[in-house]
């Protein structure tokens, strides 16, 4: 009950907090607080996959694939932005579920390989496919939201978003489902043995990854007025596996917490441009020697030793068993 208590009103600071934010910054930090919101939404998307033992590198590719059929819908057909929000999250998430009863099967570094390959493809249709997809130049001229313009109204939908997002997945984290993905990541025959269907998890973990991704590449293609394949590039999906592995994949909170972090301190670092990188590179270096199960995992290793210090112990009771 206690523990419940603090999550209660750990969540409602953070939301009186993220409500008044508009008040305080200006536009250049509320662009960068509606790319951190979408980055949690893909990471906590991710991470339903990851929990069973495999690494995709397609999810930014689903990012993409839901951005770019929203903003086809909106400019080629005149869709209101309902209808092209659903598609940009069902197209995706049919592929996912196309692409994984025949993927799943495969040992760890073949499923990765054939992620690999659908980003690829993916990346070259984008690009080279002129008449479709406007190839470098991208699509511009998407419409916006109910005609909204400007940073605030933005960030509050997205932000609305991603704290349906974060409810859902989180419930989903805390189910029977969560638990059997977890059993499978930590050992997929003997999860099998006792009845989990393996395949059709893994699947459904993929495919689950992929409908949020869509929609969150959906709110990115309407915000933006604009896009083109360098938004949905190689180092995305590498960002994503690093806020995976940062924030530790075994604890819900861990890799957003991880996003929300580096988002926030990289994208304020993108005019110094190599700053960004040699950022990421420190960071992946302090978690394999120090962290290698990441901030949950740290957080765990405090609890678990009892430390005396009040800060780390606060910390390591509130995230108890979560």
């Amino acid at each position: 009950m206690t523990k419940r208590l603090n999550l209660i009103i750990l969540v409602g600071i953070a939301g009186v907090f993220l409500l008044v934010v508009p008040l305080f910054v200006g536009s250049y930090w509320l662009h960068i607080l509606i790319l951190m919101f979408l980055n949690m939404a893909l990471v906590a998307g991710y991470r339903l996959l990851y929990e069973t033992g495999l690494a995709s590198f397609a999810h930014c590719t689903f990012y993409a694939i839901g951005g770019y059929t929203s903003a086809l819908l909106a400019i080629k057909l005149g869709l209101p932005f309902g209808i092209c929000f659903l598609a940009a999250g069902i197209v995706p998430a049919l592929g996912a579920v196309f692409i994984g009863r025949l993927a799943v099967r495969l040992e760890d570094i073949y499923f990765f390989l054939v992620s690999f390959a659908l980003f690829a493809v993916v990346d070259v249709v984008l690009k080279h496919w002129v008449s479709f997809t406007g190839g470098f130049d991208g699509i511009s001229g998407i419409p916006p939201i109910m005609g909204l313009q400007g940073e605030i109204p933005y960030y509050y939908i997205i932000m609305t978003f991603i704290a349906v997002t974060m409810f859902i997945l989180y419930r989903l984290d805390r189910s029977r489902f969560g638990a059997e993905l977890l059993a499978i990541g930590a050992a997929d025959n003997l999860a099998e043995a006792v009845g989990i269907n393996v395949v059709r998890h893994r699947t459904l973990a993929f495919a689950i990854g992929a409908l949020f991704a869509g929609f969150a590449g959906s709110l990115y293609a309407h915000y933006a007025g604009y896009i083109n394949p360098t938004g949905f590039s190689f180092w995305l999906t590498v960002y994503i596996l690093i806020w995976c592995a940062v924030g530790g994949y075994r604890k819900f909170w861990g890799p957003v917490a991880a996003a929300a972090v580096l988002t926030l301190v990289c994208e304020s670092l993108r005019v110094t441009g190599t700053m960004q990188a040699v950022l990421y590179g420190v960071v992946i270096v302090i978690v394999i020697t120090v962290m290698p199960h990441g901030i949950a995992g740290l957080v765990d290793t405090l609890r678990e030793r009892r430390v005396k210090a009040p800060i780390l112990g606060w910390l390591g009771s509130f995230f108890k068993g979560d």
